[in-house]
């Protein structure tokens, strides 16, 4: 029985990548990104995000297998006791390889999961990265709705009780670990129109964030432990498909301010410049409260690159200037699809007034 898992196990990773990289040539960062999002075949018979769907909870907080695709990622901005600064990335990616299952078999899910997890430790200027695949399977890799779980082997962001709130984080590698406890923070944030997030005129995904939710615990580096403390943020997306030709990725923000504010800003990126996109950009307010900022009223123009990977911003908006800039440069995820996701930090002239997470996809 063992050796049948492992195998099946091994199949299920195999056709995960093939799957994923399917048509890819040549092969790069941005048309595997696209591949895996749908680019390449007929999206049509995996639910379509259309706004008509209304969220409901806790069901929204599993998996969603009649899309093609989703996933459950969290960020943490920690400090330890002597202000040591740590960024912590976990994310599990579910991914279908067929619309017809068979619920009556585990082994027959259709299922597909990859989990991403980093850590960048700001004061060695190292980031940190694994990654792992699984076939859906039970005791292999999945999401459960109560209590919620979504783990991938014994990766895992689970809930502590029967409510949703605690979470516990657990991940690790021989090398790096962290095991953390994440409480409730600000209310839900429904992005878009009620969870409806349009990216384009034809692209869209339900998505929903909690963001400035309080993170303590302990995170260990080549055998030193540090006991941490600070935020972290957490989104979950879902569609069937995000990016088509000519659209090639896409970059994201999300900014925590010291006044206690957020700051989430995204958009598609393509090398055509006719190609319309929809720039989104919003504050949520110190007490939870969110507004919309029409793309009209800010911009975010490139200021510095390291390779391709433009790691320093200026954002224009209400009549302030902000400085994006990455606290180092390399803070690239060496995985099978790569993307830079790391820490910033937030400048107003010069004085440092927050920080956050930038990630950027497609720009290989």
């Amino acid at each position: 029985m063992k050796y049948c898992k492992q195998l099946f196990k091994a199949l299920g990773t195999l056709l995960f990548v093939v799957f994923a990289c399917w048509g890819c040539s040549p092969p790069s960062s941005s048309s595997e990104l696209s591949a895996w999002m749908g680019s390449n075949i007929n999206t049509e018979s995996f639910a379509q995000v259309d706004g008509t769907y209304e969220l409901s909870f806790p069901l929204d907080h599993g998996s969603h297998d009649d899309f093609l695709f989703e996933w459950w990622y969290l960020t943490a901005i920690l400090d330890d006791q002597k202000g040591r600064e740590f960024g912590v990335q976990f994310t599990i990616f579910r991914r279908a390889l067929a619309t017809n299952t068979d619920s009556s078999n585990p082994w027959r899910t259709g299922q597909a999961y990859m989990g991403h997890f980093a850590i960048s430790d700001i004061q060695t200027k190292s980031h940190l990265s694994d990654e792992r695949f699984s076939r859906g399977h039970p005791e292999l890799a999945g999401a459960q709705v109560e209590p919620f779980r979504v783990f991938i082997e014994d990766w895992k962001l689970a809930s502590r009780t029967s409510s949703y709130f605690p979470l516990e984080l657990s991940a690790g590698t021989p090398e790096y670990r962290v095991s953390l406890s994440i409480s409730r923070g600000k209310p839900m944030i429904l992005q878009g129109t009620n969870g409806f997030s349009q990216k384009s005129p034809d692209h869209a995904s339900y998505y929903y964030t909690f963001s400035r939710l309080p993170t303590n615990g302990t995170l260990e580096i080549d055998g030193e432990e540090y006991t941490v403390s600070g935020f972290s943020w957490l989104d979950r997306e879902w569609s069937s498909q995000i990016l088509s030709v000519p659209y090639r990725g896409w970059f994201w923000f999300s900014l925590n301010f010291d006044d206690g504010r957020e700051l989430v800003l995204f958009e598609l990126r393509s090398d055509d410049s006719e190609v319309k996109t929809l720039p989104t950009a919003m504050w949520i307010e110190a007490d939870g409260s969110t507004a919309l900022i029409p793309a009209e009223n800010w911009k975010i123009t490139p200021k510095k690159y390291w390779k391709s990977y433009p790691i320093e911003w200026t954002l224009e908006m209400d009549d302030i200037r902000y400085l994006i800039a990455a606290k180092f440069n390399n803070q690239v995820m060496d995985t099978s699809i790569r993307y830079w996701e790391g820490i910033v930090e937030v400048k107003e002239e010069d004085a440092v007034i927050g920080r956050g997470y930038m990630e950027l996809t497609g720009y290989e």
